[in-house]
């Protein structure tokens, strides 16, 4: 009985590991998808455990900047020591601020990344979001959603937003709503 427990727990273990590297190397196949590379701004509007931000981090060359949007202190500390244990302080930075209604200037960043979009209530805020992601997109800017869920009403919501080159990718299994502002 002991040898079947040990088992399992070691084919559970391997499963979770298994599956940690596949999100890793979606988040890698991601940005190289999107060519986010070298001196770009890029905005993180939806840090969760800043492993991808992260890895995005990692793509950029100073002076090229990611800045994480965080959603309380205790976030942005953990951000921050992420940030510094992966050595990439001069091109990430942690910011609090409100992702209905961003910091920072019109038209400003290259690229804006929004995941788990569905996860933001009420419905109707999901809409604001979009607002302030492509008010600070620039031109010939990319928005990149990544979503499991309400894909066509964000493509309706961006083509109202005045957005019109977009279209729905699967990478590594994950869809992936791509915008570029033209």
């Amino acid at each position: 009985m002991r040898v079947v427990i040990g088992i399992v727990i070691v084919v559970v273990a391997l499963g979770i590991i298994y599956w940690f590297i596949q999100r890793r190397r979606e988040w890698d196949r991601i940005g190289a998808d999107l060519n986010m590379t070298g001196n770009v701004q890029v905005l993180d509007m939806s840090v969760s455990n800043g492993k991808a931000f992260i890895n995005f981090a990692k793509r950029l060359t100073n002076p090229g900047k990611i800045i994480g949007v965080v959603a309380n202190e205790k976030q942005e500390q953990r951000l921050k020591g992420l940030i510094k244990e992966a050595a990439v302080a001069d091109r990430a930075k942690a910011v609090l601020t409100d992702v209905t209604n961003l910091s920072f200037a019109d038209h400003c960043f290259d690229y804006v990344i929004i995941t788990g979009l569905q996860q933001v209530k009420p419905a109707i805020t999901r809409g604001r979001v979009l607002q302030e992601a492509v008010r600070v997109l620039a031109a010939r800017g990319t928005l990149a959603i990544i979503d499991s869920g309400n894909m066509q009403r964000y493509e309706q919501l961006l083509e109202y937003y005045g957005i019109k080159n977009i279209s729905v990718r699967k990478i590594n299994g994950q869809k992936v709503i791509v915008a570029k502002r033209i």
